[in-house]
């Protein structure tokens, strides 16, 4: 069963198609780049597939769920939204341990300090997260995405304003959710090199409209996904 299944998904805003037409599916445990550039509809993509927006056409399933049952659909998704606030005064232990509580786990305590010891952070648990840098931030909100288990996890723009070596760090974490969970990554990113370093397949977005997707090593043939990136796009501006 593919862990998330698009069939003609589109969102409108009135004359506009912030998507048209978005068809593709992806298997468990893997990887997945979806990579555009800005205003390509990475973002409405994402919102649409975890309930925030509803379709203007189209069906979509996620972890096997249908669309229309966004309730079911949220407690098995993680998201790590392209901006996302934390609270300044809590601890990083705090702040996972009220997710974890939401979810009314009643281990709460022992995963908030198993998933911050997994991204890195166990040794600032209780440090408030206003001293956090950004790249913590990420990792920690990272954490925050994985507190009920999912078998899905968005990621939107997790590097986005890091330095190469937090770059570098988040997408380490990022391949291990995959491999050691066995849980579904979307990645959304306009940097070809992380997807290239990281994912197994691409969705290439322009526009609203998927240009190509599959496997790297199909979608970029015997050049560089650099050179697939461009081909398609400039394809796209003489549609």
């Amino acid at each position: 069963m593919a862990s998330i299944e698009a069939r003609g998904l589109s969102k409108r805003y009135g004359a506009r198609n912030a998507l048209d037409g978005l068809t593709f599916a992806t298997d468990p445990g893997e990887v997945v780049g979806l990579l555009g550039p800005n205003g390509a509809g990475k973002t409405t993509t994402i919102r649409l597939l975890t309930t925030i927006l509803e379709p203007t056409a189209g069906t979509f399933t996620v972890a096997g769920i249908p669309g229309d049952r966004p309730t079911e659909i949220r407690r098995r998704i993680g998201v790590l939204p392209e901006s996302a606030g934390y609270p300044p005064r809590q601890t990083g232990a705090e702040y996972l341990r009220y997710a974890a509580r939401l979810y009314s786990r009643r281990d709460a305590r022992d995963v908030a300090d198993r998933l911050l010891t997994d991204v890195g952070l166990g040794d600032r648990a209780g440090s408030r997260i206003s001293s956090y840098s950004r790249g913590m931030k990420q990792r920690l909100g990272i954490a925050r995405a994985l507190i009920n288990d999912p078998a899905v996890v968005f990621l939107d723009e997790p590097t986005l304003g890091l330095d190469p070596a937090g770059q570098r760090e988040i997408l380490a974490t990022i391949g291990e959710i995959a491999v050691r969970r066995n849980a579904t990554v979307v990645l959304s990113t306009h940097t070809l090199t992380e997807v290239e370093q990281v994912c197994g397949s691409v969705l290439i977005l322009d526009h609203g409209k998927l240009r190509t997707a599959g496997p790297i090593g199909e979608v970029v043939g015997a050049g560089s996904l650099s050179d697939a990136f461009l081909r398609l796009t400039e394809e796209a501006d003489h549609d």
